[in-house]
């Protein structure tokens, strides 16, 4: 269970350094995103104030652009054939994210991205969104948290560009001049787009809508064992014309704070209160699950028949594992974790990988998720260097359950290089993060940065149009 889980993690930390109302009226609640763009001018870039060198100049636009959208990044006026650093930084609250890359300009003095190669930094190569995706703790390379907590998807990202003389590193830009600079507002919701808290009953989280009674296609997004409200999908595919209700399940507000087991109720009582609002088309509803959130997802729709037309699952396990699902009362068979073979490195870092392939070793037919109950569309996505477990090999198991039973409408796509957490579209690549179960130090999602970007950028896409088309 996933208490038990952190307790044993915290053991062996510990060890180790010792040694309308529902309806009607929720419609009514809906408020439009302040600050609608379209009302307020603002300055796309310019060439800073102040600055030594009042010539050269850096434009990114469109500004405002979508989180997941890849604005061009334009230098001009600098010096022919001359080294130059771009600079690209993000505060979200205490966490300063910070990337760079080295580019020499043209003989006609200017930088472009998308058409000339990062020569060094926190990306190499040709790469038009490689400054966004590649941002990073600069004392920790590799570990971001920017999409997993602590961000307001309803308050644009300001994202700082600048240009600095020379081929420097992290540290010399720390106390480098810069010569250019502009800003980027990233937002996560469109100027189309509404959204209300949900403080239903037992039910919690977030609602975003486009403008208008609809009804429109409609999904619920879940997360796994971190917990807490992850809002950054369902914000981003309302901004593609769905409603969306982005579901926490737990450690989040009044919620409990840890898992102790799953009840599938709770999501089908959410199924059944989303699916009653006037703007949500009931006979359009997808769900949408990372690791344990996908598990949900399958097994949720298993118990539902044909109410659930369209599943996206990342990461999905085959076999119900971490924490017991409960359903009237009852327990689903599952199997009982052991944390014996947590890797604990020195560095600080977790790896559980080889516990919980362990356990699966324990697998039976009885804990498996009979994913061929239900009548959904799947489309699995997969890491190849997932490092909690082996979601390939997983997905590869769930899809011959659906073949055998004779259900051929799944779409599986695996990325080489990308690991468990594979977020959307541009955001910072996430192949560490802190987790509650692993103390609060480090987990190892798996994945290379440069994979791992690709992944998300293609997988986003796909998602956005296995929505479109199997919700029409």
């Amino acid at each position: 269970m996933l208490q038990k889980l952190s307790s044993q993690i915290l053991f062996i930390i510990s060890h180790n350094i010792s040694a309308v109302n529902r309806r009607s009226s929720f419609l009514h609640s809906f408020k439009p995103r302040p600050g609608r763009l379209r009302d307020r001018p603002i300055s796309l870039c310019a060439t800073t104030a102040g600055l030594h060198n009042r010539s050269i100049h850096i434009d990114v636009s469109p500004s405002p652009c979508l989180a997941d959208h890849c604005p061009r990044i334009c230098v001009t006026s600098a010096k022919q054939n001359t080294d130059y650093t771009i600079k690209g930084s993000i505060k979200n609250g205490q966490n300063l994210l910070v990337s760079y890359a080295h580019f020499k300009s043209s003989s006609t003095g200017e930088i472009d991205p998308s058409q000339q190669p990062s020569l060094g930094g926190t990306y190499t190569g040709v790469d038009g969104a490689g400054l966004l995706w590649s941002l990073q703790f600069p004392e920790k390379p590799d570990h971001t948290v920017l999409s997993i907590k602590g961000l307001d998807v309803l308050k644009p990202l300001q994202m700082q560009f600048s240009v600095h003389q020379g081929a420097l590193t992290a540290q010399e830009l720390e106390s480098s001049g810069a010569i250019a600079g502009c800003q980027l507002e990233r937002m996560f919701v469109s100027e189309d787009v509404e959204s209300q808290e949900v403080l239903e009953g037992s039910l919690r989280g977030i609602i975003f809508k486009p403008l208008g009674k609809g009804p429109f296609p409609s999904v619920i997004d879940m997360y796994g064992t971190a917990g807490g409200l992850k809002a950054t999908r369902a914000a981003l595919l309302a901004s593609c014309g769905f409603a969306t209700y982005a579901l926490p399940f737990f450690a989040y507000q009044d919620l409990v704070k840890m898992v102790s087991e799953v009840n599938l109720e709770y999501f089908q009582e959410a199924w059944s209160w989303f699916s009653s609002q006037e703007f949500v088309d009931p006979a359009r509803i997808g769900f949408m699950g990372t690791s344990m959130g996908a598990m949900i997802s399958i097994v949720t729709s298993s118990m539902m028949s044909d109410k659930v037309r369209a599943i996206v699952c990342y990461a999905a396990n085959h076999h119900h594992v971490l924490a017991p699902v409960k359903l009237r009362g009852e327990h689903l068979p599952f199997i009982e974790y052991s944390g014996d073979l947590i890797e604990l490195r020195e560095n600080g870092e977790i790896n559980v990988l080889k516990a919980i392939t362990g356990n699966l070793n324990n697998a039976t037919e009885k804990t498996a998720i009979q994913i061929e109950k239900s009548k959904a569309h799947f489309l699995f996505i997969a890491g190849e260097d997932d490092q909690i477990y082996n979601s390939k090999d997983c997905t590869s198991k769930l899809t011959e359950r659906l073949n055998r039973s004779g259900h051929h409408k799944h779409t599986v796509l695996t990325y080489p290089g990308a690991g468990h957490l594979i977020d959307p579209g541009l955001l910072p690549v996430s192949i560490k993060t802190r987790h509650p179960l692993a103390g609060g130090l480090y987990l190892i999602n798996g994945g290379n940065l440069e994979d791992q970007a690709k992944a998300q950028q293609h997988s986003w896409e796909s998602v956005k149009d296995f929505f479109k088309d199997k919700l029409a």
